[in-house]
This record gives C-alpha cells, sequence and structure tokens, in this order.
C-alpha cells in the first residue's frame, strides 16, 4: 500500500510548498487542486508569505543554535583538562583511602559499592560542583587550626605539576561560557516557537493537500511526485529507530527512508555524513534540530564528537 511520506523539516515543508505552486500556477485553469483550494480557503500567495516570515525566525535560530555550540566548544575547551585532572585527583585519593572509601565522599565524591566505584556526575553544573568541593577540601588542610598533616594531595598535584587554583579559575571561564550557551539556545527556542507558529496554518494546508491528492490519484500516486511529494511504495512499513551513541563514537545506518528526517533527539551535536565513511565535510546537526533524508541519504554515517556525553538520534528506516 502506497504511503505520503511527509516531509518533517521546515526547509523541506517550505520547499514542498513552492512546488506545489508552481505546479498549481503552471496548470492554470486545468489544475486539480482549484475547487480544493476554493473549499478550504487556501490561497497558496499567503502562505508563501507566511512561509517567508518564518524563514528569517528559523535563519535566527540556526545563527543562535551555531553560537550556543561555538559556546559550548569554549567551555569544554576550558573544562576538559580540568575534569581529566579532577578524576586522576580522585583516583590517586580512592587509593590513598584504601579501603575507607566512604571518605572519599569528604572530597564531594559519590560511592557506589564496596569497592569504592567512583560515580561522575555528567551533567557540567555536577561536575563543577565536584571540581570545587575537591579544592574546598584540599584548601581546608591550611586553615587553621594547624592540621596534623598536609593535604594528601598536595605531593599528587606537584608531582603532576597540576595546579589546583589555576583549574578553579578555568572553571569560572567555563561557566561564563555556559550561561551564554544556555542564553542563546533559550533565544533559539523562542525563535523556535515564532517560526513555528507562522508556519503552523501553511502547515495544515500542505497535510491538507496530500491528503487530497492521494485520494485524487489513488492508484496512480507517482504523480504526486509532480507536486514535489514521495509516496513510498515499499511493502513494509518503515520503522522509527533510537540510536544512543557513545562518547566519541560513530555508526552506519543503512534503510533510511527517503524524504524523512533524522532527528538530534540528545544533549550534544552530532555530525552526519553521507554514506559509509567519515570523508568529506559533515552536516552538523544540533540538538532538537533535525535533518531532512534527501536522496542519496538512504545510508547514513552518524558521528558523536563529543567525549563528554553520549549522542541520540532517531530516523525512519525500512527495516
Amino acid at each position: 500500500m502506497a504511503r505520503l511520506i511527509f516531509p518533517e523539516t521546515f526547509e523541506a515543508q517550505r520547499t514542498l510548498l513552492g512546488l506545489i505552486r508552481t505546479k498549481h500556477i503552471a496548470d492554470g485553469g486545468a489544475s486539480v487542486l482549484t475547487a480544493l483550494l476554493t473549499e478550504k480557503a487556501i490561497n497558496l500567495n499567503d502562505d508563501v508569505t507566511a512561509g517567508n516570515t518564518a524563514a528569517t525566525h528559523d535563519a535566527s535560530q540556526k545563527l543562535l543554535m551555531r553560537a550556543a555550540e561555538n559556546f559550548v566548544q569554549q567551555r569544554d575547551l576550558k573544562f576538559d583538562t580540568v575534569f581529566d585532572n579532577t578524576r586522576a585527583e580522585l583516583q590517586f585519593l580512592k587509593s590513598f583511602l584504601k579501603p575507607n572509601f566512604s571518605r572519599l565522599g569528604e572530597w564531594g565524591a559519590t560511592v557506589d559499592g564496596a569497592k569504592g566505584r567512583i560515580k561522575y556526575p555528567a551533567a557540567f553544573a555536577d561536575r563543577v560542583t565536584l571540581v570545587r568541593a575537591i579544592k574546598t577540601k584540599h584548601d581546608s588542610f591550611a586553615l587553621p587550626p594547624p592540621p596534623t598533616a598536609p593535604s594528601p594531595l598536595t605531593a599528587y598535584l606537584t608531582q603532576n605539576n597540576i595546579s589546583i587554583t589555576a583549574d578553579a579559575s578555568a572553571v569560572n571561564t567555563a561557566e561564563f561560557s555556559q550561561t551564554f550557551q544556555l542564553d542563546a539556545r533559550r533565544d533559539a527556542e523562542l525563535e523556535t516557537q515564532l517560526r513555528d507558529n507562522k508556519w503552523k496554518l501553511p502547515l495544515g494546508h500542505l497535510h491538507t493537500i496530500g491528503d487530497y491528492l492521494m485520494k485524487l490519484y489513488d492508484g496512480s500516486q507517482k504523480k504526486l511526485g509532480d507536486y514535489g511529494f514521495t509516496v513510498d511504495h515499499s511493502p513494509r512499513k518503515p520503522k522509527l529507530r533510537t540510536t544512543t551513541l557513545k562518547l566519541s563514537s560513530q555508526i552506519t545506518i543503512t534503510s533510511v527512508v527517503i524524504g524523512e528526517t533524522l532527528a538530534n533527539t540528545g544533549d550534544v551535536l552530532l555530525h552526519v555524513y553521507k554514506g559509509k565513511t567519515t570523508i568529506g565535510t559533515p552536516i552538523v546537526v544540533n540538538p532538537a534540530e533535525k535533518l531532512g533524508m534527501a536522496q542519496g541519504f538512504s545510508t547514513i554515517t552518524v558521528v558523536n564528537p563529543s567525549a563528554l556525553v553520549a549522542g541520540k538520534f532517531t530516523v525512519l528506516r525500512n527495516r
């Protein structure tokens, strides 16, 4: 049974509107859409105008998301080395305090089980809290009254040329970048809402037109291609698959349904390549964004460049 594959991205939907309008105008008085447009009070010119306004909000949203990602990169440049130091410090303290692993809690760490497995937080804010807790505990050994022994970290920091004060300063800078990226994402969400509000009516018209043409051309749905629609004639209904990408990993996905979208449902950007390799320049898909699966994207390779956070995405596949 033939199924209409409706585009999910705003850009693809706007392109579809343009193709429908072009076909309708070219057919003139013979257009099969005239009666429907009259009955439903659909004005394709008004829809195009609304789409142009929505496109300005879409462009602003993308600009803000790129700014947010830039701030994330600046944050990570400052913070990644700091947290590497933090992991190493806690592992040293774990060895130093063995077998009394529960005392790692005095340094802000969460310990799981009798073997002292340290559970490192995933969220940036929680990691900052852990870094600062270690510094606070380390600094407390220098406060009056004089301790009976120096901080157990002192020798380790000296031996490995780690400045816990410099790390604290880097964390402060990383926090500024984190704040800026969160502000940019909130502004991007507002632009997305403004875009969707403006596009809601034309989008409904596109669905109405698609459904009408599917019924009109029952048995010969390939004609919908003249209007820019994609019709799936595969015997099995495609399924929406969710994939989780581990840190700094990649995966190749086959049987992707053309005309559908890949949705980044995680918290980090993803790199998407056409085909089975990572050769060339990737398409960057930010969190909450979608990428249309155009011709040639039935096989894709998706990369999670983050070394801190797992990625997640969904895509419609034929198997």
